[in-house]
């Protein structure tokens, strides 16, 4: 099965106003089939990655419609049809900007993946948990 990926163009901002366009590939892989990955690239400078992202898919899915998150990730419906999702690191914050029907559809897509890729995901939650719940 191949990983899904969208590539889109984004609007960054930070707090001190300085910002500018951004290429997000955003992704999503069937051997990690609960995350998504933004990699982050400038317009001017293809095939280079600025940064890299990995938080819960169900952040964006949720997040298109209402307020989400909590830490370094969250995402809230912006302006009409836009999508913002705002990343903390110990190096600052910034706001990206999505177009909202460029997120829906790359979640749709995501959402096609055959069922192995659902029972995969419990049998690998089903493993961690019983890692972590082992009593010594």
């Amino acid at each position: 099965m191949q990983p899904i990926e969208h590539v889109v163009t984004a609007e960054v901002s930070a707090p001190d106003h300085s910002g500018g366009r951004l290429v997000v590939h955003i992704r999503h892989r069937p051997d990690d089939p609960l995350a998504v990955r933004l990699d982050f690239a400038p317009v001017d400078g293809p095939g280079q990655s600025a940064a890299t992202w990995v938080f819960a898919r169900s952040l964006l899915s949720e997040g298109v419609t209402a307020p989400v998150g909590l830490g370094d990730v969250r995402v809230r419906p912006g302006a009409p049809y836009e999508t913002d999702v705002e990343l903390c690191s110990g190096h600052g914050r910034c706001l990206v900007r999505f177009r909202t029907a460029a997120l829906r559809s790359f979640l749709a897509r995501t959402e096609s993946w055959p069922p192995q890729v659902s029972a995969r995901v419990r049998t690998e939650l089903d493993r961690t948990l019983d890692d972590i719940l082992r009593c010594p």
